[in-house]
């Protein structure tokens, strides 16, 4: 199944992170810093577990989420989070934010995942 499942057309689990759930480990924010990407490191919230989150527009979607040629797509695909970069695909949490999420397609164009 997730093979059938394409991130491009969906974005739900970039979407969820209203009250800081998606969060950022600090090693993540070390590497931002020493990529020289303060922008990123900076743009955070208060997160559970004393950690911080990315930081989220009034819907509730991280605001890294959207490119030219995609809503759905990661404007720092190449260097996001490891909370992010480990988020599976197809995994029991994505499949919940699908149901949830109202910005799904159905259709299966690719299985580029960008978040």
């Amino acid at each position: 199944m997730p093979e059938d499942l394409d991130c491009l057309t969906c974005g739900a689990c970039c979407r969820a992170g209203t009250d800081g759930r998606i969060l950022i480990p600090p090693e993540d924010l070390v590497r931002w810093r020493q990529m020289g990407r303060d922008d990123i490191a900076e743009a955070v919230q208060p997160g559970h577990f004393g950690m911080v989150g990315f930081a989220t527009g009034k819907d509730g979607s991280c605001v890294h989420l959207g490119t030219q040629e995609s809503m759905h797509a990661c404007q720092i695909y190449e260097i996001r989070g490891t909370t992010c970069w480990e988020f599976e695909k197809g995994s029991p949490q994505c499949l919940e934010f699908r149901r949830e999420g109202r910005h799904c397609q159905t259709s299966t164009r690719s299985s580029r995942t960008p978040s």
